[in-house]
């Protein structure tokens, strides 16, 4: 059973999030908490799994909140959640330690497998929606990049990609977990680990998400897309 944690200001949200995550046979949510002060204090207390943190609370924001939540608990992932994000809104997140970020908005489906790929470490949490913001976003910056421009073949050429590093970077970069490159690739989930290590030291990144975002910008991989709006 993983345990959860739902910290935000709006009890409305809370209770949403709440019901959602509660259908869930493996999922627990054992505290709901309005600031970032009462998160620390509940986990100061007991130990938990994964905290859904929102990214504006009164007080001490989420990123803060992230940073000194696992600066204490280490054993706990944080997802950071938001209305809308940014680029530098991720990136904060990153450096304070946090398994990912969410937009708000995420489907109930989507909601607990980010929860379940933050407690194993096993997957690039980021929504599509928030993915394609981001890459919006990040478009008209230029990204330094070591292997200066050209085609995305040419740059995976550069950095040394193997033909099947470049087949676990698209399906990392469309969220799947571990297991579900495994089963795509008809590999080992050993394997899959030593593949996005090595993505990791190739890309110069320390987490499954920043390889994400690494892709995205340099067009290595197309983001996932939300779904088209109804009507």
């Amino acid at each position: 059973m993983t345990t959860v944690m739902i910290c935000d200001d709006d009890p409305i949200v809370r209770e949403a999030l709440g019901g959602y995550l509660e259908r869930e046979e493996d999922l627990e949510v054992v505290a709901r908490v309005g600031t970032a002060d009462e998160a620390l204090r509940a986990l100061d207390q007991q130990a938990i799994d994964v905290v859904l943190m929102d990214h504006t609370l009164p007080g001490m924001n989420g990123i803060d909140a992230t940073r000194l939540v696992r600066a204490r608990h280490r054993e706990t992932a944080v997802l950071l959640m938001t209305t809308f994000g940014t680029d530098e809104q991720v990136r904060e997140a990153l450096a304070a330690g946090a398994s990912g970020f969410l937009l708000k908005s995420s489907s109930a489906s989507a909601l607990a497998a980010a929860v379940r790929a933050a407690r194993d470490e096993a997957g690039t949490v980021l929504t599509p929606q928030l993915a394609a913001q981001i890459t919006a976003h990040a478009s008209h910056v230029p990204v330094p990049s070591p292997v200066g421009g050209g085609s995305s073949r040419e740059q995976l050429e550069q950095l040394g990609l193997t033909e099947r590093e470049s087949e676990v970077l698209t399906l990392l970069c469309a969220a799947e977990s571990n297991a579900g490159i495994a089963r795509a690739l008809s590999l080992s989930e050993s394997t899959v680990k030593s593949h996005v290590s090595s993505l990791m030291a190739k890309l110069g990144c320390t987490s499954r998400l920043q390889i994400a975002l690494n892709a995205f910008e340099r067009g290595l991989a197309v983001p996932p897309q939300p779904p088209a709006p109804l009507g």
